[in-house]
């Protein structure tokens, strides 16, 4: 394995590493960026660009001490060091002017750009002409989405965690993070009131034993040994809230069937205030999850996805506008069943708007229909990166340009992308005009995940929470990651609480202390 030390060229190394190349016959791949924080987006970009060639040569932007840009960015030498640490790169050159003036020098065989910047050739055209005019091959492309990561092929499980804790403290010292602040905050969660709205899931785990595949056709046969009720959808996320210590109000529709009844009970037995109207046009929605050992072999939902009479909604927004004077934040946590309809959703944001409440949002659109970019204006929004090229219809662009162009589209103030067991990324809003959003990237703290089905709810929780507390988004987001590692690490939807995580983040902070290389 390389030093990634000797992958930091100075430029006589890096003449001397090209004559070798060329002397060599061997193909060169320039990239070029700021490379500020590394995250999935720029790993598929230059896992791309490697495979192109036989070197894999990156060029790190130089800012001026003091233009706007140095202010926001991490000093040059901590970026070049950070992309010399990834495995695909091969050499590494701080730039110290121009990349047009560059380029010549080295004379790559590919210049690789994003795809974002092929719409936009008029802004990079003195990059193309150099590149071209030595015989380079200009490609714009951002790598290939995924949406699961195959680090596990590559790492025992105790190397991962020491590797995800590691890197999750880097980030948090970067951002000036203290973990003693998060988890100070967290008994400032019982001074909140939040309002939650959204559809209700009642999930059932049913753990089975494997007998094989049946004589008479090529079907998986399972016998049944015993089932468990969750209370799941937005029903989780008001018990997250009230289980880490504030007030909540919850808003939902449910069927007049003992599901409905099993979330009533629930909900009442955690001190939970509802709100809960029954639709006899509808079954509180059902969902089955058949499993052996951790494998989920089959799910089954019971459910109806039409939207609610408008009777109800003029119902709901009544009791919503008198209960949203006395709360912080609402969180709506839409599972796309019928609740949260158009005007629904026009009335909440006008109603805390009007009231100076914050609003957080998410949608799951997996196996239903919604788009994310319906929320707008809201504090925050947190789809997965499937939710967020979905709505805007864009299965090519790198993250960087999807997050972008969703905020454009929505004005939302904050966004966060899940990645699933890669993490999440955060885009905040910027003092730069230049660069009106900054964005950061926490790396999942898990190794071992068991039902990944309610990170998202546990994430909008915690974050929501942290937000009304008084932290900054990315100070939510680094105890939001806490959060989903633990609830990730749990069979079904069961409420995380105070003390689990500030243990989770006291573990973390220990971690650091016993001085296991935060650098």
């Amino acid at each position: 394995m390389v030093n990634d030390s000797l992958k930091l060229l100075n430029t006589s190394a890096l003449k001397e590493k090209i004559e070798c190349l060329r002397n060599e016959s061997k193909s060169v791949v320039l990239c070029f960026g700021h490379f500020n924080v590394i995250h999935p987006g720029h790993m598929r970009y230059l896992n791309f660009a490697a495979n192109l060639g036989d070197y894999l040569l990156v060029a790190v932007e130089h800012f001026e001490p003091e233009s706007e840009a140095s202010k926001a960015y991490f000093d040059q030498a901590e970026r070049a060091q950070s992309v010399a640490t990834l495995g695909m790169v091969d050499g590494v050159f701080a730039l110290e002017g121009a990349i047009e003036e560059f380029i010549p020098n080295v004379g790559p065989n590919f210049y690789v750009k994003g795809k974002e910047f092929e719409d936009k050739r008029d802004l990079i055209r003195g990059e193309i002409e150099a590149a071209e005019s030595c015989g380079a091959k200009v490609i714009f492309c951002s790598g290939e989405v995924k949406y699961t990561s195959t680090q596990f092929l590559y790492e025992k499980e105790d190397t991962r965690k020491e590797r995800k804790v590691e890197n999750f403290l880097k980030v948090c010292e970067r951002q000036d993070i203290s973990l003693e602040k998060i988890t100070n905050c967290i008994e400032s969660f019982k001074n909140q009131k939040i309002l939650v709205i959204g559809d209700t899931i009642v999930d059932q785990f049913v753990a089975c034993d494997s007998l094989g595949v049946s004589s008479e056709a090529p079907v998986q046969v399972i016998r049944e040994l015993n089932a468990r009720e969750f209370v799941g959808g937005a029903a989780i996320v008001a018990l997250h809230v009230k289980e880490l210590g504030a007030e909540c109000s919850f808003f939902s529709v449910i069927g007049d069937d003992p599901a409905g009844d099993f979330v009533s009970r629930k909900l009442a037995e955690s001190g939970v205030n509802t709100f809960l109207y029954k639709d006899e046009g509808r079954p509180t929605t059902f969902k089955i999850r058949y499993m052996v050992e951790n494998q989920k072999i089959l799910r089954v939902s019971r459910l109806k996805q039409h939207k609610i009479a408008k009777e109800l909604e003029d119902t709901i927004l009544e009791n919503l506008e008198s209960e949203i004077k006395r709360v912080d934040g609402v969180i709506i946590s839409d599972f796309v069943y019928g609740l949260i309809t158009q005007k629904v959703l026009d009335g909440i944001i006008q109603i805390a708007h009007k009231n100076g409440v914050k609003v957080f949002a998410d949608v799951q659109a997996s196996s239903q229909i919604g788009h994310v970019s319906k929320f707008k204006g809201v504090s925050l929004i947190t789809p997965t990166e499937k939710e967020a090229r979905l709505a805007l219809a864009d299965e090519t662009s790198g993250l960087e340009e999807l997050a972008q162009t969703l905020i454009q589209k929505t004005g939302n103030e904050n966004l966060v992308i899940t990645l699933g067991e890669q993490g999440l990324l955060v885009y905040r809003p910027s003092d730069d005009r230049q660069a009106p959003y900054e964005s950061e990237y926490f790396g999942s703290l898990s190794t071992h995940a068991i039902d990944v089905a309610g990170a998202g709810d546990a994430l909008l929780s915690c974050m929501s929470l942290g937000l009304c507390a008084g932290l900054s988004v990315t100070e939510s987001a680094a105890l939001g990651t806490c959060m989903s590692a633990i609830s990730v690490e749990r069979v079904g939807n069961n409420p995380i609480g105070p003390s689990d995580l500030t243990s989770y983040v006291t573990n973390l902070k220990n971690h650091h202390l016993r001085g296991l290389s935060v650098y």
